[in-house]
This record gives C-alpha cells, sequence and structure tokens, in this order.
C-alpha cells in the first residue's frame, strides 16, 4: 500500500538527512522526481509563448486523480514537500549562524506558506480516496505542514497556539495509530515525535510528563471529534479508542535510604516531589527532561529549608537535611547522566547506519562528542558528592564508566573517520591507545564482579562489547598503517636533503651526519621544451650605413635594378610586423 509519510518523512529516515547540505542534496532529487513525474503524466508544457493558457497543472482535478490512481497525489504532494526541504535548509544554515538573516526569514515564510496552499489542494484533489490510511495521511501530512507555518512562517507576535497544539496532536493520534497498525514503522514515528513534541508541549502549556502528554493529545481528539473533524472520523471508524489515562496516586515517602545513610523527609513538598519522580514511566529523552525538573524542584526545596534553619538546631536534625540534600543531588545527577546515555546510545545506532558521507560523519561525531563531554562532566560531579568519593569501589566503577564513554568515542568515531581520510597510522595509534587504556583501568579493579552504578551505564557486556570494538579496528587498519609508515620511511630517504643544504636550517645532530650524503648530487629535472625556439628580433629594424666601403659592382647594381623593378607597387605601404611576427 502506498505511503505518503513513508514517500517524504520516511526518505528522510533513510537517507538520515540532519544537516543543510543533506537536505540540498534531497532538495536535488525532488526536482529530478518532479520532472519526472510532470511528464509521466503529460503535464509538460512546451508552448511557453502561451504558457499561462496551456499551463494543465494548476488545472488538476478530483477527476484526474481517480483516473490515475496515485500519480497526481504523489505529484503535488512532492511539491510540498520540495518547499519544505527548502525551508530546512534555510533554518539549519541560520541554527549554524545563529539566526536567519531578513531575506532567509522571508523566503522561509513563503516557501512553507506555498507549502501550506499545496497541501490544501492535495487534500481537496484526494477527497474520494478510497483507502482510509492514505487519506488519513494526506490529512496528517496537511496538519503537520500547517504546524510548521504557524510556528516558523506566520510572522505575528503572538502565535495562535491552539491551532498548533490541535494540528499536532491529532497528527500524533493518528501516527500513533497507524503504528498500532503496522502502516508506519517505529523509525518514522521517533523522527516525527522528536521534531514535534516540544513544539507541542511548548503550545499546549500543561503537559510535563508522558501521560499528560497523552490526556492532552486524547482531549484534543474528543474535542475535535465534537467538531467533526475528517481525520478524527476515520480514526474512530478503523478502530481508534480515546481513553484518558487515569494519574497514579503517589505513595508518600517519609524517609530515604541512600547508601549507608538513612534520613527522614520533614518538608512535605519535598516528599510529594520525590513520590512523583518515581511514578514517571521512562520510555524517552522527554521523560528524563520530567523527572530532572521535579528533582530540581526538591532540590530547591531542599536547599530552601537548609538556609531558613537556625543554628541552634540539633545536630542530628542537620545532618538529616545534608543526607537528603546529597541523595537529591546524587538523583538529579544520575538522571542527567541517564538521559545522556540514551541519547548516546541512539546517536550511536545512527553512526553506525551511516554512509560514506564524510560531511554528515563529521556532524554526526560532533554530537557524541558533546554528549560525551556532558557525561563525562556529570559522573565527575557524582565523584565529588558526599558518600561517594569515600567509596573505592564506587568511585572505581565510576572512572571506569568515564573511560568507557571517552573510549567508544576516540577508538569507535575519531578512529574510524581517521581511517576514512586515509590517515591509517594515527587510527591504529588511536585504537592501541584505548586498548592499553581500558585494559590498565581493568587489571587495577582487579576484574570487578558487583557493579554499583546503573545497569544503563556500565556491564560487563558492554565492556566485552567495547573491546571487541577496538581490536576490530585495530585489525580493519593495522595493515594498511604498516604499509603506510613504510611508504613514509622510504620517502624519507630518497629525498633527504645532504648536509650542506641543512646548514642554513638550524642544529645538525650527530645522527644526521653521513659521508654519503654531504653533497646534493641529486640531479635538478628542469623543463625542457621539444622543440627549439627561435625569434628573429632584428627583422625590419636592421639599419645599413649609407656609404658603404665595399664597392658595388655593375653587375649586382644591375640586378639589383632589376629586382627593384619587379617588386609591386603596394610594398611601399605594406605594415611591418611587431618583432618580426604577424606579418602577412
Amino acid at each position: 500500500m502506498y505511503s505518503p509519510i513513508l514517500a517524504t518523512y520516511g526518505i528522510r529516515v533513510d537517507q538520515l538527512l540532519e544537516t543543510a547540505q543533506d537536505f540540498a542534496k534531497y532538495h536535488q532529487k525532488l526536482n529530478k522526481k518532479l520532472q519526472k513525474l510532470r511528464h509521466r503524466c503529460q503535464l509538460v508544457t512546451k508552448d511557453t509563448k502561451r504558457y499561462a493558457t496551456k499551463e494543465k497543472y494548476s488545472k488538476i482535478s478530483n477527476e484526474d486523480y481517480n483516473e490515475n490512481s496515485n500519480l497526481f497525489g504523489i505529484l503535488v504532494l512532492l511539491h510540498a514537500e520540495r518547499d519544505l526541504a527548502l525551508a530546512e535548509i534555510l533554518k539549519l544554515r541560520a541554527r549554524q549562524r545563529g539566526k536567519l538573516k531578513k531575506s532567509e526569514k522571508k523566503l522561509v515564510a513563503t516557501r512553507l506558506k506555498r507549502a501550506l496552499q499545496t497541501t490544501e489542494k492535495l487534500v481537496t484533489l484526494t477527497q474520494d480516496e478510497a483507502q482510509w490510511a492514505v487519506r488519513a495521511q494526506y490529512l496528517v501530512y496537511s496538519k503537520l505542514v500547517r504546524a510548521e507555518y504557524l510556528t516558523y512562517g506566520k510572522s505575528q507576535k503572538h502565535k495562535n497556539s491552539s491551532k498548533i497544539s490541535q494540528d499536532l496532536a491529532l497528527s500524533f493520534a493518528a501516527l500513533e495509530h497507524l503504528h498500532n497498525l503496522s502502516v508506519l514503522p517505529d523509525s518514522v514515528l521517533d523522527l516525527l515525535h522528536e521534531k514535534y513534541e516540544y513544539t507541542l508541549r511548548q503550545h499546549s502549556q500543561t503537559t510535563f510528563s508522558s501521560s499528560d502528554l497523552h490526556n492532552v493529545i486524547v482531549q484534543q481528539v474528543l474535542d475535535a471529534q465534537q467538531d467533526a473533524d475528517e481525520l478524527v472520523s476515520l480514526l474512530v471508524n478503523n478502530g481508534y479508542k480515546p481513553q484518558i489515562q487515569a494519574m497514579k496516586q503517589s505513595a508518600s515517602v517519609k524517609e530515604i535510604q541512600w547508601r549507608a545513610f538513612t534520613a527522614k523527609i520533614y518538608d512535605p513538598q519535598v516528599e510529594a516531589l520525590i513520590a512523583e519522580v518515581k511514578l514517571v514511566p521512562v520510555r524517552g529523552a522527554p521523560d528524563y527532561d520530567t523527572k530532572l525538573l521535579k528533582w530540581q524542584q526538591a532540590l530547591d526545596k531542599q536547599e530552601e529549608r537548609i538556609a531558613t534553619q537556625d543554628e541552634e538546631e540539633e545536630d542530628d536534625s542537620l545532618e538529616n537535611d545534608q543526607i537528603l540534600l546529597a541523595y537529591i543531588k546524587c538523583n538529579a545527577l544520575f538522571t542527567s547522566i541517564l538521559r545522556d546515555n540514551y541519547l548516546f546510545t541512539q546517536l550511536w545506532l545512527q553512526w553506525n547506519k551511516l554512509g560514506a558521507s564524510m560531511a554528515s560523519r563529521i556532524t554526526k561525531c560532533k554530537e557524541i562528542e558533546r554528549i560525551v563531554k556532558n557525561l563525562q562532566k556529570y559522573i565527575q560531579d557524582v565523584m565529588e558528592l558526599p558518600g561517594i568519593y569515600q567509596d573505592d569501589e564506587l568511585m572505581a566503577q565510576l572512572e571506569l564508566t568515564k573511560l568507557y564513554f571517552k573510549l567508544s568515542f576516540t577508538s569507535g568515531c575519531l578512529g574510524r573517520l581517521y581511517q576514512l581520510k586515509g590517515r591509517y597510522l594515527e587510527s591504529l595509534a588511536l585504537h592501541v591507545d584505548a586498548h592499553h587504556k581500558l585494559e590498565d583501568k581493568l587489571i587495577s579493579m582487579d576484574d570487578f564482579q558487583e557493579v554499583l552504578v546503573p545497569g544503563d551505564l556500565l556491564s560487563h557486556k558492554k565492556i566485552a562489547i567495547l573491546q571487541r570494538m577496538i581490536k576490530t579496528g585495530w585489525k580493519s587498519v593495522v595493515s594498511l598503517a604498516e604499509y603506510e609508515k613504510f611508504l613514509k620511511k622510504s620517502s624519507q630517504d630518497l629525498y633527504q636533503p645532504s648536509i650542506i643544504e641543512k646548514l642554513d636550517s638550524g642544529r645538525i645532530l650527530p645522527a644526521e651526519v653521513s659521508l654519503s650524503n654531504i653533497f646534493p648530487l641529486r640531479p635538478k629535472l628542469i623543463p625542457v621544451p621539444s622543440k627549439p625556439s627561435l625569434f628573429d628580433l632584428a627583422f625590419n629594424y636592421m639599419n645599413y650605413a649609407a656609404n658603404d666601403e665595399v664597392s658595388k659592382s655593375p653587375e649586382t647594381t644591375t640586378k639589383s635594378d632589376s629586382s627593384a623593378s619587379v617588386v609591386p607597387e603596394d610594398t611601399a605601404g605594406k605594415k611591418r610586423g611587431f618583432l618580426g611576427l604577424f606579418r602577412n
């Protein structure tokens, strides 16, 4: 079955479109596809003088779509996708620069408005589509384009948040239902959630957790159902059941157990926030953000409580609050670490799927490097917490976790990049260095058995996978590195400068002195033309003395007079050539 979403966003996922250069290539491919489709649909107008009267594209009707199956729908769909691709190019360039230029902002608005008009035409064109899933995807695409236009294209001080949230909520509901019916794959659903979920949260203004977001989507569906929205009608008639999730009641937490310490919670707000954190289900990065927000709120409340305490209070109460504060800080930091670890895993999967495009790999490598630096910083902050730095075994495992992320980046990303660039010695050095560092760390830890850090961060399986990756990396490059080293050594031996040539370059070491290389004996190669060139520079510029000492014989005079009489009359007016050249 034909899928409009897979024909647009699915192609973006398959081709890993991330940079402005990627979308520029995608834009060129769309142009070629549209040219072929226009020829196939016989919409090319060759009479350019009367183009307005003979133009066929704007006259496509619903009957044409019904007769030619999906071709006209695909044509109009790709026209809108081409405008969206150009808008993405400009937005990505502006993101690298820091802001949109005035001309770019105007062009983005124009392209998004044109894409919106094209999708409105597409919805009208496909109104008699027999397959409900295809019709629903056309409607979803139209709503996504309208949300894109209202967010980035329409210049107004206050965005139409209600319309944006409604379009995105209905689109998410339809996408989730189509995904449950195996019409759309996981990758496309993840891409659209990643692209538009933050916008939905921002404009709905009430969503924090995943359950809140789900309830907002369901509420928007119920409201649209009362307004007889076509997309909602299609979903409900084909098995979609909107159900609001009941919020779980958080169990009260009066006491916490952390490491070898026990602390009681006296502040009811801190108690409620800690209880809410434990009820947040984790399905992706937004859920980690929700948990981190609640931990941060609990941390602020606890710090405020400690700041307002009197110095005359009992030491046990002060110690209890400090233990609770360290517990909240530790959980907040580990939540940040787990969130970045989730992002690292997603980026690593994308890195392994990349092709030979060096620009895409460099961009992805920079993203992974940024995440790895954040992870190392957060882990270092955890290691400095009271109750952590006294535990040698836990500190060693945290150090190993830092090393794991660092070596994954240096060996898995940088080593691979150097190999693709043809710098095999540097690639081999990175792999060997990673191997030595990992082995030394494992030997110093004496093969730890119990893992004290969360299993998502460190495990024996992950260490084994890293060891295999490093070993595979150096095996794939060691022969090429040896050959590169041989070439460098041989080239240095052939073209090593002599002692005389090194005198002006600085200090000469005794090891560089060789009796066979004192003077430059190599022949110098100078370009020589294949044929000699002769320029007669004196031609037409030679003057003879008036009184020649050599007397001319009568015969010579007679011959010269006769030859002079033969010369045509136009010789006197003949032009001289420059330097003897360009003579007629």
